[in-house]
């Protein structure tokens, strides 16, 4: 009896490890495949910045990126360099994307509800002085397909003002659109409706997956302007 009892433990533990190890390799491929479905990479090639999309599903998206890209300072605790206080900041660093690449047919979807919420708040005349840099992009993207959106990076100096040369490292920070659609952002109620639009066959997709980010070393010699 103990010889037979023994040999169904030894039975039963091998069965045990085997299915262990078949949960740990399914949520490992499962970890794996949610890693490499949306992913994004950033490229600098001299004044310009690429986002490098991939979409590594099956189905196809459709997607928003940020019309300006913000940088921070490492010296300094500000989000961005960009905004109300440029004056404040040796160096200011942003992208803005360059025009006609978005998908023409979702773009005006998305410029419709936003413009309709603009006079739904009592803020027609918003709309009027929307400039390039403004707002937000739409991509459409196939399964098992990339795309390359450019910007065009913009440095600008207030060496004037601090009368000495200054260099620094300025890290993109990408726009939190999970974030966005989940909270009381000003834009985050047009965003939420365009979401839920019917996209045929696409799939709406808050936001990629970051592989990496932005990293750029910046001094007087890379102005722009």
């Amino acid at each position: 009896m103990n010889k037979i009892q023994s040999i169904f433990k030894k039975y039963f533990k091998k069965k045990k490890l085997v299915i262990t190890s078949l949960i740990a390799t399914l949520f490992l491929s499962c970890k794996e495949k949610a890693k490499n479905a949306f992913g994004l990479k950033y490229i600098r090639a001299n004044n310009q910045i690429y986002l490098s999309f991939e979409n590594g599903t099956n189905h196809d998206i459709v997607f928003l990126v940020p019309n300006t890209l913000e940088f921070g300072d490492e010296n300094y605790k500000s989000f961005s360099t960009q905004g109300g206080k440029e004056g404040s900041f040796p160096i200011t660093t942003y992208a803005i994307i360059k025009p006609d690449q978005s998908s023409k047919f979702y773009q005006k979807k998305l410029d419709s509800i936003r413009d309709n919420d603009f006079f739904k708040r009592g803020m027609p005349d918003v709309i009027k002085e929307i400039k390039q840099g403004d707002g937000n992009s739409v991509f459409f993207l196939k399964g098992k397909a990339k795309i390359k959106i450019k910007y065009n990076l913009v440095i600008k100096s207030m060496m004037v003002m601090f009368k000495k040369s200054y260099s620094s490292k300025f890290k993109q920070n990408y726009y939190p659109y999970d974030k966005v659609l989940k909270g009381n952002y000003p834009e985050g109620e047009y965003l939420r409706r365009f979401s839920k639009l019917n996209f045929g066959r696409a799939k709406f997709v808050a936001q990629p997956l970051i592989e990496d980010s932005l990293i750029l070393k910046i001094s007087e010699k890379d102005l722009t302007n």
